[in-house]
């Protein structure tokens, strides 16, 4: 994809904003291009839903920063309820608001990738969203989960509701605040509107890191880096039943299908687990020769999930084995083309 002639200044403007040593922002000089709404087409909240409540808008548009610009988007999060754990002054809350760790930032219409790059800010994605002429802007995400791409180069379709990139902090905030900062560009970033005005009438859509069912989609979600916690989506699948799905977060390449009838947050994690082989855990689960006790390096793997009745996880995951190949499960004997003898 060429840079888009209507994304005023081309691709040095287009991401001016993410390389100032300040958040994203307009000026006072700037003009606010005047718009009511609504945008054409199916829009999601950039901010999926988690545990069942919708995301606000933190820190609008316009408002000021001292010593700073003015703010060029919004900022989303969630409302602390007092049954939030995370504490204020952490990456994950702030006196009001509150943001799990890895929770994705989602496209908030159909669209093409017109830039995803680290900056200094965190990852930012620019979406297309031709032939409207309209496009998003997201950034202070600590992971990207589309493909990189360069300023005005192709880059590949993505859908509303579709993850982006995990939900991080600015590294040049000092609080390292986790939100996400997001725009609504009419011509380019200097005409930005108000996102709140026409996010009003936007839907949010669920959790991608929520527990999906069998006849769900796939969805790959990364597991965290060696001694961290583990994300609330896999603590979630204690003494649940399913199967689990690993592939290489960089190649895509399908690692292994196992599944559990009733222990599935034991047996995936297990797969991260630098340990001596317990046999012990494995007993009486599987035949001598397949044996589920690979490991795999946590920040180098990422994991699908899919929620069954005890009955049928080791059904799910036959099927699963014959449709995805993975490599490292055992799938059989291969027949000898002749016989040695």
């Amino acid at each position: 994809m060429r840079a888009l002639p209507w994304i005023i200044g081309g691709g040095v403007a287009a991401y001016a904003l993410t390389r100032r040593s300040s958040r994203s922002s307009i000026t006072s000089s700037e003009t606010v291009a005047p718009f009511a709404g609504p945008l054409p087409g199916r829009w999601v909240w950039p901010v999926p839903r988690w545990n069942g409540r919708t995301p606000v808008i933190s820190d609008g548009f316009n408002s000021p920063r001292p010593g700073l610009p003015r703010h060029g988007g919004v900022d989303l999060m969630f409302l602390r309820q007092p049954s939030d754990a995370y504490k204020v002054g952490t990456p994950n809350g702030s006196k009001l608001h509150v943001m799990p760790d890895g929770l994705p930032a989602v496209a908030a219409s159909d669209g093409v990738i017109w830039s995803a790059m680290n900056t200094p800010h965190g990852w930012a994605v620019v979406i297309d969203h031709t032939p409207r002429k309209v496009a998003t802007f997201y950034t202070h995400m600590e992971k990207l989960l589309v493909p990189e791409t360069a300023p005005g180069k192709r880059g590949v379709a993505v859908r509303a509701g579709q993850p982006l990139g995990i939900i991080g902090a600015s590294p040049l905030d000092a609080a390292h605040l986790k939100h996400v900062h997001f725009e609504v560009w009419l011509g380019g970033p200097t005409d930005r509107i108000d996102p709140s005005i026409v996010m009003r009438a936007w839907e949010t859509v669920a959790d991608p890191n929520a527990l999906v069912a069998r006849n769900a989609s796939l969805v790959y979600r990364p597991v965290g880096a060696p001694g961290e916690a583990y994300p609330d989506w896999v603590r979630a699948l204690k003494n649940k039943a399913g199967v689990y799905v690993i592939r290489d977060a960089e190649t895509a390449e399908i690692l292994y299908v196992g599944s559990s009838a009733g222990r599935l947050y034991d047996t995936l994690t297990r797969h991260f687990q630098t340990w001596r082989r317990w046999k012990g855990f494995w007993k009486g689960q599987y035949a001598e020769g397949h044996d589920p006790g690979l490991t795999y390096p946590r920040d180098s793997v990422e994991v699908a999930v899919r929620l069954t009745s005890p009955a049928k996880s080791l059904d799910e995951e036959m099927r699963l084995i014959g449709r995805l190949k993975p490599r490292d499960n055992l799938t059989g004997v291969p027949a000898l083309e002749e016989a040695p003898f």
